[in-house]
């Protein structure tokens, strides 16, 4: 299975998107992510010992992952700052690759978004990191053979953002 189109709940492989259908477990009814992707009027078939299977096949699979954390630099201007990705898309225009900084670059053993927020405002953080705890306005990149992946953490968890190869080379 494709990592990218596994869903989970609370780091937990619960379901996979099929097409546009999201097929999750049945022991999962009524999960905060399920619930999600209903309101988003995402379409949602439920099924039996999909969770079961899912783990099965990730932990037969090699982890590790390239990830690299950016955050906001100091000088940016604060009105960029810890608002949603909507809002900077409608006040700003996007993202600006420049106004923001690398403070780390490793390995992890996860390229789950939700997982890495979980590792990256622990209380012992991982060894190369020298940023505050992940808040609204970061970005991960999740760096795989084919390119990378981002998420802006927004309001309420990860925005998937498509980053042009412009924005990639800025700063």
């Amino acid at each position: 299975m494709d990592n990218s189109k596994l869903i989970r709940q609370g780091g937990v492989p619960v379901g996979y998107m099929d097409g546009k259908t999201a097929v999750l477990d049945y022991d999962f009814w009524g999960c905060a992510i399920g619930k999600r992707l209903m309101q988003t009027g995402c379409a949602v078939r439920w099924q039996s010992g999909v969770a079961k299977q899912l783990n099965a096949e990730e932990s037969g699979r090699e982890k590790g992952y390239r990830v690299r954390v950016h955050q906001l630099r100091a000088e940016v201007e604060p009105g960029r700052k810890f608002i949603g990705y909507e809002e900077l898309c409608g006040r700003f225009g996007g993202l600006c690759v420049s106004d923001y900084t690398v403070v780390f670059d490793g390995q992890m053993d996860t390229g789950q978004p939700e997982e890495l927020y979980e590792r990256f405002n622990e209380k012992e953080l991982p060894k190369g990191y020298c940023g505050h705890r992940l808040s609204v306005s970061d970005l991960l990149e999740v760096c795989h053979g084919s390119g990378s992946d981002w998420w802006y953490l927004d309001l309420e968890g990860f925005v998937p953002v498509r980053m042009t190869k412009e924005e990639k080379t800025e700063g």
